[in-house]
Order: structure tokens, then C-alpha cells, then sequence
């Protein structure tokens, strides 16, 4: 007998309690239920909602062979469109350890590097930093908007980003150089410079040269359809939304992100109407474009059916 999907289960249960001679408060209670197998976390441990896309599981193969050779190697993409998920996703299914920071203009790398702490007794004890930690346990190291760092924080990367001879120099506390475990490896990640990202810097060659792989996200890595269907589970109102997101990313400077869509979905959910949604969810994020999306609502939503959203509020109570 073949093993019957949690999505098929659902269903079969949503059938029984439409035929069943059943109270109300037991149906919301078999409602209740169906909705927990649905949204289990799924085998990687992630959020219900996330599932790969076509070209997600294209770069989540790519990534895992690079991850598994301990080559370093950079993300380039817009914000929100699942990068930092994906590596997640690949950590756990490696069962590897992984750590992670963000880079910003004007940091201290101190805090990466590690510093020397006093202790209860008045002793001063040296601490590692994120960085330093986890090159000594061979984690996977997520360094987040690569672009934005500074050039000593990069300087100091490239004993670790080599090929041949990895080193990692603690000069700070004396110590000339720490073992790298060859499996400690390098997954920064990074927005493409201009199109609206401010601070981000052009790599050059030398940096470049030194990651095994680039690789570029130019789509959505999860399934964008599953995880609307996942927070709104009204697929007429699903679809109407990926078409307004088609038809938004018909324009890179209007290209909306998954986490626009998600944050987008959620307001729906609260009974918030499509049109004022678009206003305090997605305009202000791009400036200068506003106008241009506002277009794409009307012409999408206009004739919305309000029992529709009244439905979509109902099923979420």
C-alpha cells in the first residue's frame, strides 16, 4: 500500500467533515487538526511554508557540492529571496554546525575577531568572536551582505577563502596562526550593487578570484505559490497575487521579493484590503516606483470580491 501524503490526508479529512452529520464545533476542531499535519515543519526542519522552487533546487544542489568541498562561494541576489534559507536548509541536511553575521558600513571586526574580557577573579581572559569560533569547530560561515564589508574585514578573509595552505591569523592574542578543520568553509552572500542598494561595494578581481563559485539569484528559490497557499489557503486569491507579482517583476525596478509577497499575504490574512496592502507593505520599499505598483493593484484587485477576503479572514480565525 502506498504511503498516503499529508496533503492527500488533509483532504480526505476536509471531505469527511463536509459529509459527516458533525456539530460546528467539531468540524473546527477536525479544522484544527488538519491544519497542524499540514503545517508540520518539513524534513529539513524548516518552516512549513518553504519548499523549493525549480531553480531553487538547481542552486541548493550547486551550493551542497560546494559546501561538501569546502570551496567558498558567493550568493548574489536581491533581499528576501530565500538565500539565507537555503543554506539553512542544506546545514541541516549536511548535520553541520553553521554560524553566521552581518556585515554593515563602519563595523568593528573586533566583535568577529574576539577580544579580551576581564573575568569575575580580575583576570582578562581572551574570548573568540563569531568568526574566529567558528573556524576552529569547521562550520559553515554565512557572511551576510559581503558587499557592505570593509577592507580589513576582507583582507583578513583571504587566509581562509585560499585554496591551498588555509590560515586564520590571531595576532590579537598573540597566537601566529589557528588550525582551519578542512571542513570549515566560506558562503557569503551579497544584493547586486545599485538598483537601490545603498552601501554596497563592486568586488574586484583579487576578491572575486577567490570564491570557487558565484552564483546568481535571479528568481525566487522557494516555491512561492505553496507558501501563499500555506498562509491564505484560498487558491483563487493565490493566483491572483502571482499574477500582480508577475506582472510587478515585469519591471526590475519593481521586481517584488518572496518576503514582500509574504508580508503582503499576511495582511490579507488580518482582513486588510489588497489595495492598502500595496500602500503600507510594498510602495515605500520602492521609492520613486510607487506609482507603478499602485497600477498593478488596481488593475488586479479592482473588481476584488470582498466575500472572497471576508472568506480567506474567516478560514484563518
Amino acid at each position: 500500500m502506498s504511503e498516503i501524503s499529508d496533503t492527500d490526508l488533509a483532504k480526505l479529512l476536509q471531505s469527511v467533515v463536509a459529509n459527516a452529520k458533525t456539530t460546528e464545533e467539531e468540524i473546527k476542531e477536525t479544522k484544527a487538526e488538519i491544519k497542524k499535519i499540514v503545517k508540520k515543519p518539513n524534513e529539513h526542519g524548516l518552516p512549513s511554508w518553504f519548499k523549493l522552487s525549480k531553480f531553487g533546487e538547481q542552486i541548493a544542489g550547486e551550493l551542497e557540492g560546494y559546501i561538501e568541498e569546502s570551496d567558498p562561494t558567493l550568493l548574489i541576489g536581491g533581499t528576501g529571496m530565500g538565500k539565507t534559507v537555503i543554506l539553512e536548509m542544506i546545514a541541516k541536511k549536511l548535520k553541520r554546525d553553521s554560524v553566521g553575521f552581518n556585515c554593515y558600513t563602519g563595523m568593528d571586526i573586533a566583535q568577529l575577531i574576539g577580544i579580551w574580557r576581564p573575568t569575575a577573579s580580575g583576570e582578562i581572559t581572551w574570548q573568540d568572536g563569531v568568526l574566529s569560533e567558528g573556524i576552529r569547530n569547521g562550520a559553515i560561515i554565512r557572511i551576510e551582505e559581503y558587499t557592505r564589508a570593509n577592507p580589513e574585514l576582507k583582507s583578513r578573509l583571504f587566509g581562509i577563502l585560499d585554496s591551498r595552505n588555509r590560515s586564520w591569523n590571531l595576532f590579537e592574542n598573540g597566537t601566529k596562526d589557528i588550525h582551519v578543520p578542512k571542513q570549515t568553509v566560506i558562503v557569503a552572500s551579497a544584493n547586486p550593487t545599485g538598483n537601490g542598494y545603498t552601501g554596497t561595494m563592486r568586488e574586484d578581481k583579487a576578491s572575486m578570484s577567490r570564491f570557487a563559485g558565484v552564483l546568481r539569484i535571479d528568481e525566487p528559490l522557494a516555491d512561492e505559490k505553496h507558501a501563499l497557499m500555506d498562509t491564505l489557503e484560498n487558491e483563487k486569491l493565490v493566483d491572483r497575487i502571482m499574477n500582480f507579482a508577475d506582472a510587478c517583476r515585469k519591471d526590475k525596478t519593481t521586481y517584488l521579493s518572496t518576503r514582500d509577497l509574504h508580508f503582503f499575504a499576511k495582511a490579507i490574512k488580518r482582513g486588510i484590503d489588497p489595495k492598502r496592502v500595496c500602500e503600507t507593505v510594498l510602495m515605500p520599499k520602492y521609492e520613486g516606483n510607487d506609482s507603478a505598483i499602485l497600477t498593478q493593484a488596481r488593475a488586479y484587485f479592482e473588481e476584488f470580491d470582498v466575500k472572497d477576503l471576508d472568506s480567506v479572514v474567516e478560514e484563518s480565525v
